[in-house]
């Protein structure tokens, strides 16, 4: 192509991958150095009991470790979801400011059992190196070669098939889990109870493809955007009428994500006000638990629905007295207690193996047979039975037979099979595990592939303090699954490769013209 008179260039494409600024590189750095500052002066004056140096220190140093992915993710463009460094990070709300939120013990059995800080200090050095193996499995994993290799699932979606895919998995996912929540005893079977999940899971896939067509637009259609607000308020009703707040607050996490990667700022407000909603249900739960589950009294989904505004309003409203205010600390560290793990690691490392002795991998055996489908073996042990079930016992969690799961984390579950060396080993791979759902799914250009992606990602912020077998169990089954079903709607398995852009040129007007390598065709 031949160049008007007269015109210039300059050496920025118009599109393609951006590249890493040094301003915006220095800028993240700054910002990532006030958030570790910050931290460590708030928690150096806020702590429930006073803590000796060394545990301190460790605290500000896995807190400062979760949030180095996310300060590397910033200086990038951001076209990638921060699902991993959203999952590391949570491993600081969870083993670090429980130090300074939480007494130092653990509750077993409404009764406090205390913990040394000697036994304190040793597991936070081990959450620090599982920590550090955590994230070096996910990056060298990403650097090497079979990354490369593997199969790319970005499903792109044309318009008018991403519309009907998603109003259809709105119309059919959403009866599944309405009917779900109703009662429906078939559905609850283990011979179908895959593909109920299955297809719940895809009204989550379709909530995450409609956010990102209107966050993604400057001005999205009223009509849209309603369908949006009114199926997320759908799903965090069924959420919690099931009286588990993570099934309420799965929905809202995975739109506040899509909106935060998609607007490139974080959504303050939406962050503030899950927060102080969380506070305000989390007494409530008890009640509500209590009465639909224990009380032996049949509630319908509206009964559930209704009860459960009735202890929010109440609630909230003791919140807001005056002669409340007292009492308002301890109900927010009362909420902050559901995250602690950093405790009961600790404990676990007490028992382990003088109590308990180390299980040498059996509470992986789940492994061997999760490929297995239940269509062919519709008796094949939950991920949740079995040895998992074991350990809440031997560990004096729960009674036997109680039929309730409680889960150690990750982390205690690494070091109760083969100490310290399986927290290094395990750890490392089970981020190489998400650096392959990475590789595969969060592409630059994805589109289903990310929503998938992320559907199954925000489980996993909180999976930390289940078992790997709750976590990693069918994972790959579920993305299988999930693409199958999404790929008629789709052009394709991967999007086209991005056309190589050439230097800009700019016209006498100021108008910029891509000079494209086709042009003299």
């Amino acid at each position: 192509m031949t160049m008007p008179s007269g015109s210039s260039t300059t050496a920025a494409p118009v599109w393609g991958p951006a590249r890493r600024q040094p301003r915006q590189a220095s800028r993240a750095l700054a910002i990532y150095a006030a958030a570790v500052l910050a931290y460590a002066l708030i928690f150096a004056f806020w702590q429930v009991e006073p803590l000796p140096f060394d545990i301190y220190a460790l605290g500000v140093l896995i807190f400062a470790t979760s949030l180095m992915p996310l300060m590397i993710w910033t200086t990038r463009d951001r076209r990638s979801l921060p699902i991993f460094e959203l999952i590391v990070l949570s491993y600081a709300a969870q083993y670090s400011m429980p130090l300074f939120t939480q007494a130092n013990g653990i509750v077993i059995f409404s009764q406090f059992v205390p913990i040394s800080w000697q036994a304190l200090s040793q597991a936070l050095a081990l959450t620090q190196v599982g920590l550090v193996a955590f994230i070096a499995g996910y990056y060298l994993f990403l650097r090497s070669p079979l990354a490369a290799a593997l199969p790319r699932l970005d499903l792109p979606f044309t318009e008018q098939r991403r519309m009907t895919y998603v109003y259809g998995s709105f119309l059919l996912g959403g009866a599944v889990m309405l009917l779900n929540a109703a009662g429906v005893g078939i559905l609850q079977t283990a011979a179908l109870g895959a593909l109920t999940s299955l297809l719940a899971g895809q009204f989550n896939i379709a909530l995450i493809l409609l956010a990102y067509h209107l966050f993604e637009q400057p001005r999205a259609p009223r009509k849209q955007r309603v369908v949006l607000y009114a199926a997320l308020l759908f799903a965090f009703l069924i959420g919690l009428s099931s009286g588990m707040l993570e099934n309420a607050f799965i929905p809202l996490v995975g739109v506040f994500v899509v909106r935060w990667q998609a607007r490139r700022r974080l959504p303050w407000r939406w962050l503030a006000a899950a927060a102080a909603l969380y506070v305000v249900l989390n007494p409530a739960k008890f009640t509500f638990r209590s009465l639909v589950w224990f009380d032996g009294a049949n509630y319908s989904l509206g009964d559930r629905i209704g009860l459960w505004s009735d202890l929010a309003s109440q609630s909230a409203g003791n919140l807001l007295q005056p002669t409340f205010a007292s009492d308002r600390e301890d109900l927010v560290l009362g909420a902050l207690s559901r995250f602690d793990l950093v405790h009961k690691f600790a404990y676990v490392r007490t028992m382990t193996p003088q109590v308990v002795p180390y299980y040498q991998g059996s509470t992986y055996a789940y492994f061997l047979v999760a490929w297995i489908p239940r269509a062919i073996w519709p008796d094949k042990p939950t991920a949740t039975g079995g040895a998992n079930d074991r350990m809440d016992v031997d560990y004096r969690l729960k009674v036997e037979g109680s039929g309730s799961s409680i889960g150690i984390g990750l982390l205690p579950e690494a070091y109760a099979n083969f100490g310290a060396v399986g927290v290094l080993l395990v750890m490392v791979l089970q981020g190489a595990v998400l650096g392959m759902l990475s590789a595969m799914l969060n592409g630059r250009n994805s589109d289903g592939g990310r929503a998938i992606y992320l559907s199954l990602g925000v489980y996993l912020l909180n999976g930390i303090g289940t078992s790997a077998s709750v976590m990693f169990g069918a994972i790959f089954q579920q993305v299988l699954a999930s693409a199958i079903l999404v790929r008629p709607f789709t052009s394709g398995w991967r999007t086209v490769p991005e056309q190589i852009a050439e230097p800009v040129e700019r016209t006498h007007n100021a108008q910029p013209v891509l000079v494209s390598r086709m042009s003299n065709e």
